[in-house]
């Protein structure tokens, strides 16, 4: 039997809130681009601005709907509690007109539309949205995706990906442009909803460790755990084994010799290497080019300018060791120097007691920190690997103490990112490197990456820009990566909302340091959930499938944060080897979670596990 007095309390309570969301409505215009996005948007903001943790115990206690899934379409459910209470109650029920008249978005209505703003952002046929959720994919182009005629980008389109990222912090407009122009051959022969979109993300701010002196040290050649491959030119200065930045696949060592010693080398033969301290080790040669011998060597061993090779009568020197970067090797407790002056990086300087005369230090890629930051202010590099606090602030150098490295320290290297999440950086997310860029990007892109959005004047400036330029169905996508564009999501998405098509991409690197790891979880979850209110499609990006994509081989961890990714309209994969491998995990992922959720609805499909 249903409980009158908690039927009473609870319809006061509905009553209050529903006056509420209607006064909201006088405050909008309905002349605004996506009203009724805007007026849910507002009615969600009204829906969390008190503890409601109560009123959702009584609905459930009646049976009754307790409004947690009801971001896209919050009056409809209050509504619909509205008139079921009140026939509860034995009032009378409002009229389908006063309804009508007050709720301006229904339930269908905003499953249509957030379909609708998916479709025009991702593509895909707008009526497929709607009646099964289908995740779109992107993955990031590396700098080789044009070699081979596009092979990779052909391939990636065989695989079903729908968006391709271009990153503006890598290459230049005639690489970008050559891959646009596979995208566009490939388009050529598709509909309209299935071609491939193009995201080009903006580089934005970021600030970087700026580059490290190289020294004349020794080269590792070799491993003493497995046989390892060299190469033996005569025109390919000598240097380690390395590592292809995007593929992550191994590059051989280097020893360029004479010329004379090099026409020698045969086949299935042994020259001897001849290293650091007298030491020496076999190199059996492999396969023979034109341009260069390959070897395997047997062991580790360390070389320098006055290291030399034996075949036969032949002897030749090693030549031309390029300078490498000096390790700069920090440990809990260090100092370290954040500089903005124009120097290169370097270890510290230190004397045979252990009593350090200079810190290390390195400069940063963005000027003017020095008098941003605070005393105790705490300072990320390389995506957290190094925690810094600062201690002082001396004219352009900034004086940190490194709090946090494994037992055996951490190497800090060039190009790294540099995040200050208590510390508010004064700068345009759109700078005068962006925009020079934007006249040639606008020739193929369909989306435009805003990295390190923080507030709504830097979604208006480039809705500004591209105004300008008559350019106003590109879509608009701002990077949510800093603690300031969380606190201004509301504002944001009101900007948004004045565009034609837009999203907004959840980036998770950068974001899970400024907000704090522990706190990432909650906090992606909340960015969900007030985008599902807007009815504006999100990008699930960083790290998704990131062992997958480079070694082939997905954590579990990997797998579940994956299937997360569900929720979002998109899922961005970043370069990797195996991104064919990957998409297809990722694909069969999405299609099993989407077998029992829409966004953040649960679908009681039939159950089959247990029968």
């Amino acid at each position: 039997m249903l409980d009158k007095k908690l039927i009473k309390q609870t319809l006061q309570e509905i009553k209050l809130l529903r006056e509420e969301l209607f006064h909201a409505r006088s405050k909008l215009s309905d002349n605004e681009t996506h009203f009724k996005s805007l007026l849910n948007l507002e009615h969600y903001m009204i829906l969390r601005s008190k503890d409601r943790t109560e009123l959702q115990e009584k609905l459930f206690l009646l049976s009754l709907s307790s409004l947690g899934r009801s971001y896209a379409h919050v009056a409809a459910s209050i509504d619909t509690l509205y008139d079921q209470l009140s026939c509860w109650a034995d009032k009378k029920s409002i009229s389908k007109k006063k309804m009508k008249s007050f709720l301006h978005i229904s339930i269908s209505e905003s499953i249509t539309e957030s379909s609708k703003n998916a479709a025009a952002l991702f593509g895909g046929d707008v009526a497929a949205k709607l009646s099964k959720q289908k995740t779109a994919v992107m993955v990031t182009l590396p700098s080789h995706a044009t070699e081979n005629d596009g092979a990779l980008i052909k391939e990636l389109a065989s695989e079903g990906v729908q968006v391709l990222r271009i990153n503006t912090a890598h290459d230049d407009l005639s690489v970008w442009k050559k891959m646009a122009a596979v995208v566009e051959k490939i388009n050529q022969r598709r509909k309209i909803e299935e071609k491939i979109r193009i995201f080009v993300d903006l580089a934005g701010p970021k600030i970087r460790t700026g580059a490290i002196q190289r020294l004349s040290l020794p080269v590792k050649i070799g491993s003493n755990k497995h046989q390892s491959e060299v190469l033996l030119s005569t025109t390919q200065s000598t240097m380690p084994q390395s590592r292809d930045p995007f593929t992550l696949e191994k590059i051989p060592a280097k020893i360029k010799i004479d010329e004379e010693l090099f026409s020698e080398l045969e086949l299935g033969k042994t020259v001897t290497l001849y290293g650091v301290d007298g030491k020496k080790a076999r190199i059996k040669i492999i396969d023979v080019r034109s341009d260069y011998v390959k070897g395997s060597i047997e062991k580790k061993i360390y070389i320098d300018e006055d290291s030399h090779l034996k075949y036969k009568i032949y002897e030749s020197s090693v030549k031309d060791i390029v300078k490498q970067m000096e390790s700069i090797r920090l440990y809990t407790g260090d100092t370290l120097v954040l500089t903005e002056r124009d120097i290169l990086g370097r270890s510290a300087e230190v004397e045979t007691s252990g009593e350090v005369i200079t810190p290390a230090i390195i400069s940063c890629s963005f000027k003017d920190l020095s008098s941003m930051v605070q005393v105790g202010d705490p300072i990320f590099i390389d995506d957290g690997k190094i925690r810094l606090k600062v201690v002082k602030v001396v004219d352009n150098d900034i004086v940190c103490e490194v709090q946090n490295t494994k037992i055996k320290g951490v190497v800090l290297k060039e190009e790294k990112g540099i995040n200050f999440p208590e510390t508010f950086i004064k700068t345009a997310a759109i700078t005068e490197h962006d925009k020079g860029l934007i006249d040639g990007i606008l020739e193929f892109v369909d989306l435009l990456g805003i990295s390190f959005c923080q507030s709504a004047k830097d979604v208006e400036e480039l809705q500004n820009i591209l105004t300008l330029k008559g350019c106003t169905d590109i879509g608009i996508v701002p990077k949510i990566e800093t603690k300031q564009a969380v606190t201004q999501m509301p504002e944001i998405l009101r900007q948004l909302l004045q565009w034609q098509s837009s999203g907004v991409m959840i980036a998770r690197g950068d974001l899970a340091i400024e907000v704090g790891f522990a706190n990432l979880a909650s906090i992606q979850e909340k960015l969900l959930d007030i985008c599902d209110a807007a009815h504006i499609p999100v990008i699930w990006a960083t790290q998704v499938l990131e062992g997958q994509m480079k070694n082939n081989l997905p954590s579990r961890a990997e797998v579940t944060d994956a299937a997360m990714g569900g929720r979002a309209e998109c899922v961005m994969l970043n370069k990797g080897m195996f991104a064919a491998e990957t998409i297809t995990i990722l694909r069969h992922i999405l299609h099993e979670m989407h077998q029992s959720f829409k966004k953040n609805r649960q679908l009681l499909s039939k159950e089959t596990m247990w029968h």
